[in-house]
């Protein structure tokens, strides 16, 4: 805070440099951040270009499933497959509600893997079932619970996503 003497000197010009405090201040700002090498550069891209690679090879694969499988099969294990894959259902949406019960920040990750599987477990019910009742209960299904869950599982993933200290964000490299 200035002194009244150090303000009337301001005012009427008689404030010489010699006049202000000689010992050195001590900076306000925060000490510089090591720049950290970017660690991507340092990645391997062999796994990116095998996942692109699987992916483009899936898409004649598409064609063959299309156009080459017959439009009835009968599957040996029909009940066995459903009730694997409903339990896997349940067991995701229950971790996640446990995760994000207890506010742990892997919730984020848990609803990101659980929020396809509704939408998943939908678009079978649907393309599967014959027309008529079946196909009503199945599109109702999908309108009510399957994908509300999987939009509230999606919208959860990136809310609770943990985010950084936009002051700890390390400046990049020039």
């Amino acid at each position: 805070m200035a002194s009244a003497a150090w303000r009337r000197r301001k005012k009427h010009g008689t404030y010489k440099e010699s006049d202000s405090v000689t010992t050195p201040v001590p900076s306000l700002s925060p000490p510089p951040v090591p720049v950290r090498p970017d660690r991507r550069r340092d990645r391997p891209r062999w796994p990116a270009l095998v996942l692109i690679g699987a992916g483009l090879g899936l898409v004649p694969w598409l064609f063959v499933l299309a156009f080459g499988l017959p439009a009835t099969a009968v599957a040996a294990h029909w009940s066995t497959a459903w009730a694997g894959f409903d339990g896997l259902e349940a067991l995701s949406l229950i971790t996640t509600g446990a995760l994000l019960g207890r506010r742990d920040p892997r919730g984020c990750l848990a609803a990101a893997a659980t929020a396809p599987l509704p939408v998943v477990d939908a678009w079978f019910d649907v393309v599967t079932a014959t027309p008529g009742g079946d196909r009503a209960t199945a599109v109702a299904m999908a309108v009510f619970p399957e994908l509300p869950l999987a939009i509230t599982c999606a919208v959860l993933a990136i809310r609770t996503f943990p985010r950084r200290d936009p002051g700890a964000i390390l400046p990049r490299s020039a």
